[in-house]
């Protein structure tokens, strides 16, 4: 028996349908915490089960008793350290035998340190084995059959990246660490999702693959019926809001360009006039202003007179009050 942790559900219900697909001769199961009707019927039938493999998420990592569990893997480790423990204690119970395993990136390799120093835990490196088979490209392949799990992968990886920048280690999991491209291809993915974390990142070690992805079709043949109803219903509306192009001589586009930049010309024209006739009345009125102060001082010291003040401070004829 293999429980497989994953710290997601998308990641749950994507790579539990692709293991059932890989290793059709053996039961793979799946649980987490939105299967709530499910999750006792599953749980029981795995509990009875010889052999199997339970992918699950952290719904499964306390307060359950699975025996003889002979290995627990956890494809990422969990947002918080303690449930690291509990997911490994699924197995070896009750005096029994059991291995745990989890898979680390080169760049959280300082996770080791932090669990013997944390949890009192110290982990055995394994050396990946050469002669492991690349199921890589049969991922691409289900996905091409079957956009159920061209989306479920979509999903998954979203939810992954979400998961590992609210990691509570944060200075360990570091976002600007990961490398995207690998990540995509570690997913059996066909193209890489359109997201704000991925925006600006190098992907070139991910190569997508060329396919029109509106003809891939659901499995489920209810589900692709439901599909094409949708496109047929949306298809006259996004139509309809579509201006149709107009086809006219080459000539007359560029008359039509000409006269455009004109009235741009003649615009940009009369804008810079105004602000040239404005800074011109500023000037003018400083100087109104500079002038009726010497009036001032002068009539302040006795240099002219009040009748000489009052005729040159007058507003001349035809100026209003």
């Amino acid at each position: 028996k293999i429980m497989i942790f994953f710290s997601t559900c998308a990641g749950v219900d994507y790579f539990s349908k692709m293991l059932q697909l890989l290793l059709k001769n053996t039961q793979v199961l799946c649980i987490h915490g939105k299967m709530k009707n499910k999750r006792n019927k599953v749980f029981a039938k795995f509990r009875s089960l010889e052999s199997g493999i339970l992918v699950c998420s952290d719904v499964m990592a306390r307060g359950v008793d699975i025996p003889e569990v002979n290995w627990v893997i956890q494809y990422d480790p969990p947002k918080s350290a303690n449930f690291f423990v509990h997911r490994c204690g699924r197995t070896a119970r009750i005096g029994n035998s059991g291995n745990a395993l989890v898979f680390l990136l080169p760049a959280e390799d300082t996770y080791l340190n932090f669990l013997k120093i944390n949890q009192k835990v110290e982990l055995q490196r394994i050396d990946l084995c050469d002669s492991v088979n690349n199921y890589l490209p049969k991922l691409r392949k289900f996905a091409l059959k079957d956009r159920a799990l061209l989306e479920k992968g979509a999903r998954a990886f979203v939810s992954f990246v979400q998961f590992y920048i609210k990691h509570e280690c944060g200075l360990i999991f570091r976002i600007k660490d990961l490398d995207f491209g690998k990540l995509a291809n570690g997913y059996g993915l066909l193209r890489i999702p359109k997201m704000p974390e991925v925006k600006g990142k190098d992907v070139s070690n991910f190569v997508p693959v060329e396919a029109d992805y509106s003809k891939i079709a659901y499995k489920d043949k209810q589900r692709e019926k439901q599909r094409q109803l949708k496109i047929q219903t949306e298809e006259p509306k996004q139509s309809k809001l579509r201006r149709p192009p107009r086809s006219e001589a080459w000539s007359k586009q560029k008359e039509r360009k000409d006269r455009k930049k004109k009235r741009r010309e003649v615009k940009e024209i009369s804008r810079k006039r105004k602000a040239q006739d404005a800074e011109a009345a500023d000037e003018e009125e400083e100087e109104d202003f500079q002038d009726d102060v010497k009036l001032m001082k002068k009539l302040k010291r006795g240099k002219i007179s009040k009748e000489e003040f009052d005729s040159q401070f007058a507003p001349s004829d035809g100026e209003e009050d």
